[in-house]
């Protein structure tokens, strides 16, 4: 993409652009003006001053003719002229630019001849002046350009300096101007403002939620605890009694991920956090979404991996992708390969539709005229919410044989060789 130019060039040399085109239009009239004064006035001149010097000398009077014009007649009339028709000529004589009129008139030829050097010589002062001022009137445009342009770009500077800078609606420059910029202004301010609000009800309203879900999480775990006692010598209800309290306990660990979300990143710990666990736990958490499918699911590592990441934020995002991977795959294989600063999740299932994949990260994107894309289109966009949370990156890559693949980079850290 072609760079654009900054509002400071383009002022400066929407400046310069004007003073070239008024000084080429001012120069080039100035020029025609000259040409007409020579062509039109001189030769013009120079003709009835010849009317002038003939009659006289047809009369027997001694023609008067000024210190700069020579009037010649047949013999005293230089070869190179007696050559030329009659008319007006213009020509280089005797090392001289001269104007000349030849007329034959009673059986004589007669030629009026006017040396215009001095005239060349203030024809070319004229154009030396006519190309200075062009060149100065451009220098001057470039000044005024840069110095307008301080000016009145200086708002707009600080403006968007702020802006660039996250500063509160307040703080903003120019809010109490009354021209365009305040107006510009103060709409950011406005904007500005209607955006923390919103974050800050989004965050209050995250925050809220999950408090309020912890208290029956915690008494629905304490519960399954209690069944899973009572039911120790009843294998099938402790087994139920137990998936029951791994689901409160494991939701009970999404609410805890829920209102680190509501908070802002700066302020998260990020402990060193090994993912090899993570990701295990969260493949068994998913396994039965595989059953009655032929689809192999196998993990590939090679050494432990860590991060510096809340565990409860690593868990969503890795937990997402192998149930977007589990629900969408019928038949063939499910891989995560975890390595260095990076997790793939690659399966064999029907791909991502075109549609649905531009708008793959968005909220409530999903595939309505498809069976295996069932869901309210969450689970990716929260994906993408919490990667962007902490610094992480996910996005799609075409699989080798259909499918879809994920991969999640994040910074790495120096990975401990399993034996």
């Amino acid at each position: 993409m072609k760079a654009r130019l900054s509002l400071k060039q383009q002022i400066t040399l929407a400046y310069m652009l004007l003073a070239v085109t008024v000084a080429s239009v001012f120069s080039l009239v100035s020029y025609i003006s000259v040409a007409i004064i020579e062509d039109q006035v001189i030769d013009v001149r120079l003709a009835k001053m010849a009317d002038g010097l003939i009659s006289a000398q047809q009369q027997g009077q001694l023609p008067d003719a000024p210190a700069d014009v020579r009037f010649l007649i047949d013999a005293s009339i230089p070869l190179e002229l007696r050559q030329l028709p009659a008319g007006l000529h213009e020509l280089t004589l005797d090392n001289q630019h001269v104007h000349t009129v030849l007329r034959d008139q009673g059986g004589s030829r007669y030629a009026v001849v006017q040396e215009v050097d001095e005239l060349e010589h203030t024809e070319l002062i004229i154009l030396l002046s006519l190309a200075s001022g062009f060149a100065v009137s451009v220098l001057l445009a470039i000044v005024l350009g840069m110095l307008s342009v301080r000016r009145l770009i200086a708002p707009v500077a600080a403006l968007a300096d702020a802006v660039q800078r996250n500063a509160g609606a307040t703080e903003l420059p120019s809010l109490n101007a009354q021209d365009e910029i305040g107006v510009l202004a103060r709409a950011f301010a406005k904007r500005t403002d209607e955006l923390q609000h919103f974050l800050q009800r989004e965050q209050m309203f995250t925050g809220d939620v999950s408090h309020e879900l912890r208290t029956p999480l915690t008494v629905m775990l304490g519960a399954a605890e209690v069944l899973s006692a009572q039911l120790a010598d009843q294998p099938l209800q402790y087994a139920t009694a137990q998936r029951i309290r791994r689901v409160a306990e494991e939701t009970a660990q999404r609410v805890s991920a829920l209102l680190l979300l509501a908070r802002a990143p700066e302020t998260l710990d990020a402990p060193r956090t090994v993912l090899n666990g993570i990701v295990e736990a969260e493949m068994e958490r998913y396994r039965p979404l595989l059953q009655g499918k032929t689809v192999e699911c196998r993990l590939e590592w090679h050494e432990q991996v860590a991060a510096h990441v809340r565990p409860e934020l690593a868990g969503i995002i890795i937990g997402n992708l192998l149930r977007n991977a589990c629900q969408h795959t019928e038949q063939g294989s499910i891989t995560v390969r975890l390595a260095a600063g990076q997790l793939v999740v690659e399966d064999s299932g029907i791909g991502m539709p075109p549609r649905v994949r531009e708008r793959l990260f968005e909220r409530f994107v999903h595939d309505a005229n498809c069976p295996a894309h069932e869901g309210m289109g969450l689970g990716l966009s929260i994906v993408k919410r919490v990667a962007d949370h902490i610094g992480w990156d996910v996005r799609l890559e075409t699989a080798q044989g259909g499918g879809t693949c994920f991969v999640l980079s994040f910074p790495a850290l120096l990975a401990t060789q399993t034996s």
